[in-house]
């Protein structure tokens, strides 16, 4: 990737604040953009393959929410799993672009 996904902007999601629902937000929209460009090109089923079927984005939503206060009885150790799984296939989603993808520039 051009511009890796996981940066520092990303590290912040991790924060229940310290700017923590902006980055999961920004980084929301990062990924949609992405999985929007993989479709475009190589469809559907190829985007789902490298995006675990949208479970990414739906991780960075559950961080947002969590830092939002908008998930009742959910906190800080939720927000860590939701983080670790983003961050653990998002990390493996960009090998896969990178290796395999590469001529999309993302």
């Amino acid at each position: 990737m051009r511009n890796p996904v996981i940066d520092s902007v990303w590290e912040k999601i991790r924060h229940l604040e310290i700017g923590g629902s902006e980055a999961a937000q920004a980084k929301l929209v990062e990924v949609g953009n992405i999985a929007q460009a993989i479709r475009a090109a190589e469809g559907q089923e190829v985007a789902n393959e490298i995006l675990d079927y949208g479970l990414i984005e739906t991780a960075l939503l559950r961080c947002r929410q969590l830092q939002d206060y908008e998930l009742n009885g959910l906190g800080y150790d939720e927000l860590q799993i939701f983080y670790r799984y983003a961050t653990t296939a998002m990390s493996r989603a960009q090998t896969v672009i990178d290796t395999h993808y590469s001529e999309l520039g993302l």
